[in-house]
C-alpha cells in the first residue's frame, strides 16, 4: 500500500511539473527545475525503500527532559570545573542553580516593526535594547554563582558535573571561601 501512495504521488509530481512554465526571471531555471525533479523522485524511492523507524519513546527528548528538571532548580548543586585551552584545570567551584549563558535574555531579541523603514508588508525584525536600554551582544560566555552566592562569569571551555569530580593534579588556581 506504501509503495502504491509513493507511486501515485510520484507520478502526480511529475504530472504537475509539466504545465510548469520554465522561464522565471532570470530567464532560465529549466536545469535546476529537471535536478529537483530528479531529487524529488530519488527521494521518494528512498523513502519507500527506507522508511524511517516509528519509534515508541525518544531517549533524546528524555534526556532533555532530565536536564531541565534536575538543573532548573535554584537548590540545585553542582560542580564546574573550568579548564584551559589545553583541558587542564584551571579551577573548581561549587555552585547553586544552573549555568548560563550571558546572552540569555529576559525580554525577547528581536523587535518587528511594519511601515517607516520597511517594505515588507509583514514587517522587519530589528534587535531590541537589552532591559538597561544598551546593544549588542555580551559576548561568548557563561555565568553561574558559587554555593556563597559569588558571582562567576567565564569564557572559555568547561565541565559541569552534578557529583565532585576527585582530580589527579591540582588546579591553577584555588578558590578561597574566605
Amino acid at each position: 500500500m506504501k509503495k502504491l501512495i509513493v507511486i501515485l504521488l510520484t507520478f502526480l509530481m511529475l504530472f504537475s511539473l509539466i504545465g510548469c512554465n520554465d522561464d522565471d526571471e532570470t530567464g532560465g531555471g529549466t536545469a535546476q527545475k529537471e535536478e529537483m525533479k530528479i531529487t524529488n523522485i530519488n527521494q521518494l524511492r528512498l523513502q519507500t525503500a527506507t522508511p524511517p523507524p516509528k519509534i515508541e519513546k525518544s531517549l533524546e527528548r528524555e534526556n532533555l527532559r532530565e536536564r531541565l528538571i534536575r538543573f532548573n532548580d535554584e537548590n540545585k548543586v553542582s560542580y564546574i570545573y573550568l579548564l584551559s585551552d589545553m583541558g587542564s584545570v584551571i579551577t573548581f567551584f561549587p555552585i547553586k542553580g544552573k549555568v548560563s549563558s550571558v546572552n540569555s535574555m529576559l525580554t525577547t531579541t528581536e523587535q518587528i516593526i511594519t511601515g517607516g523603514y520597511s517594505d515588507n508588508r509583514w514587517g522587519t525584525a530589528i534587535s531590541s535594547p537589552d532591559l538597561d536600554g544598551s546593544y549588542g551582544s555580551n559576548g561568548d560566555a557563561i555565568f553561574f554563582f558559587t554555593t556563597e552566592g559569588v558571582y562567576c562569569e567565564w569564557n572559555g571551555r568547561y565541565f559541569l558535573c552534578d557529583r565532585p569530580l576527585k582530580l589527579t593534579t591540582a588546579p591553577l588556581l584555588i578558590y578561597d571561601t574566605e
